[in-house]
């Protein structure tokens, strides 16, 4: 394996064709510098310099190598650069997941679109994941980061989270109902509706809240039909086959027949950023901490 060092003393030399100069620009002493060119040639099986008291001149031999060594020199120090830019989280991958609702979130798209701003060598891809499979996701590595909804139950000690911003929760209506009217409304004024809900897993987060919700005000909750995707379930609402609970920024989604009303004092929402906990890469890394910047300075919904 040739070694990186006598290549450099071995360009260095023949830029200058001088030892004594060579030597002063590699900030050792001629001797020294002398013994590695000879140990570089005896490796290497061919003469690289013609020596006389006079000059210093590469063989056609040395003339040869020499762009070899370059080469060789040129791409050490673009693996090293290559190297130092992933330490430190300025090139690379990123799997980022999320549940179907987060996108309609400004946090998210502040996030990622200052994120992208800030390091363009970064490779984001994303997918839509359903809340029962982020933690698995994220432990197996299939994805890096994922935004969603916190969840009643504590995170695994191996999934790190963060909050990134809050939502106040409104209640989906059909726009020809009573409650389309109001400007805010009580959880309790809809007890006779049929509440839309994501499947188990597919929505924790937002069925526990309707759960939270309905305890708190004593109800038995009437459940209707579910939904995979947040926009399937407000055109389900629009359709008149029940209401549903969202977060505020769902709101964006202005499908004809649905009207968005605040609920009336109850605790808002919190989305959440998770990663691994002891394996994150560098990039994922600075992604949850440009992230946290983002949020302090971001609106929540």
């Amino acid at each position: 394996m040739l070694d990186l060092r006598r290549l450099r003393y071995f360009v260095t030399v023949a830029d200058e064709l001088h030892f004594g100069r060579a030597a002063e620009r590699l900030h050792i002493a001629q001797p020294p510098l002398t013994r590695q060119i000879a140990a570089l040639e005896t490796e290497l099986g061919i003469r690289l310099f013609e020596r006389s008291t006079r000059a210093v001149m590469l063989t056609p031999e040395g003339a040869q190598f020499l762009d070899h060594a370059r080469r060789v020199l040129d791409a050490a120090a673009s693996a090293q650069t290559s190297a130092q830019r992933l330490a430190s989280g300025a090139t690379g991958r990123l799997a980022i997941g999320y549940t179907s609702s987060i996108p309609m979130s400004r946090v998210f798209s502040e996030i990622v679109r200052a994120f992208g701003r800030a390091a363009p060598e970064v490779e984001l891809s994303f997918r839509e994941v359903a809340s029962v499979d982020h933690h698995r996701q994220i432990a197996a590595g299939v994805l890096d980061i994922v935004f969603g909804w916190a969840a009643t139950e504590p995170a695994p000690p191996e999934i790190a989270q963060r909050i990134v911003a809050s939502e106040p929760l409104v209640a989906a209506v059909p726009s020809g109902s009573a409650h389309a009217a109001c400007d805010v409304i009580d959880f309790a004024a809809l007890a006779a509706e049929a509440f839309i809900t994501y499947p188990p897993g597919q929505g924790s987060a937002l069925n526990a809240a309707l759960n939270r919700l309905c305890a708190k005000a004593g109800l038995a909750p009437r459940l209707g039909p579910t939904a995979t995707q947040v926009a399937t379930l407000v055109a389900l609402v629009a359709a008149e086959r029940g209401v549903a609970i969202v977060p505020a920024s769902v709101a964006a989604l202005q499908m004809p027949g649905v009207r968005y009303v605040p609920l009336a004092g109850e605790a808002p929402l919190a989305q959440t950023l998770l990663w691994r906990a002891n394996d994150a890469s560098r990039c994922a890394l600075r992604f949850v901490e440009f992230a946290h910047e983002i949020a302090q300075r971001a609106p929540s919904t």
